[in-house]
């Protein structure tokens, strides 16, 4: 065997690096809206944060998060409706804003996160009118994933109201 088959060889046996999968969801579940997060992986995923950036959505949206606020009629206000023990903190949403931040201490292998919030188009010739979100108009907006020791990682909506974003880091952060 010559050397670079050796190397190879032993290359191959090396562990490869485990990418934690971030599926965010965002759905139109009237009157609120869910926007549910889930580790896709068998790993714990520990201290990261998370921007979700609808500045960039096809449909102008935003945050309806008080009466006679920003949106068109009804409001939610951001909370946790599912998977709280996860979550370390999050960031006060004001009406009209278009980017949360949370801070998750653990999210498990397979758990997912449900928060609700009303959200809202900014379209002025909609054919569901501003208080239905569909895909469409959740497309472009972004979520990027921050964790101590790695590189941002960045991941669109598509149209089908999902963005997946992947680490490379699986178990706790020294």
């Amino acid at each position: 065997m010559n050397c670079s088959a050796l190397i190879t060889a032993l290359v191959s046996l090396l562990p490869s690096a485990v990418l934690a999968e971030i599926v965010v969801t965002i759905a139109e579940s009237s009157p609120t809206d869910l926007i549910t997060i889930e580790n896709r992986t068998d790993c714990d995923f520990y201290d990261f944060g998370m921007q979700i950036d609808l500045r960039n959505s096809a449909g102008g949206l935003i945050f309806d998060i008080s009466e006679g606020g920003a949106g068109a009629s009804g409001y939610q206000p951001f909370e946790i409706l599912q998977g709280g023990s996860a979550v370390r903190n999050y960031a006060r949403v004001s009406d009209g804003d278009r980017v949360a931040f949370i801070e998750f201490a653990t999210l498990e292998a397979g758990q997912r996160v449900i928060f609700m919030v009303d959200m809202d188009d900014t379209l002025p010739d909609n054919a569901f009118g501003q208080t239905i979100v569909d895909g469409a108009e959740i497309a472009g907006a972004v979520i990027v994933l921050t964790a101590v020791g790695e590189e941002p990682s960045t991941a669109i909506f598509l149209p089908d109201g999902r963005a997946t974003a992947q680490i490379r880091s699986c178990g706790p952060v020294s």
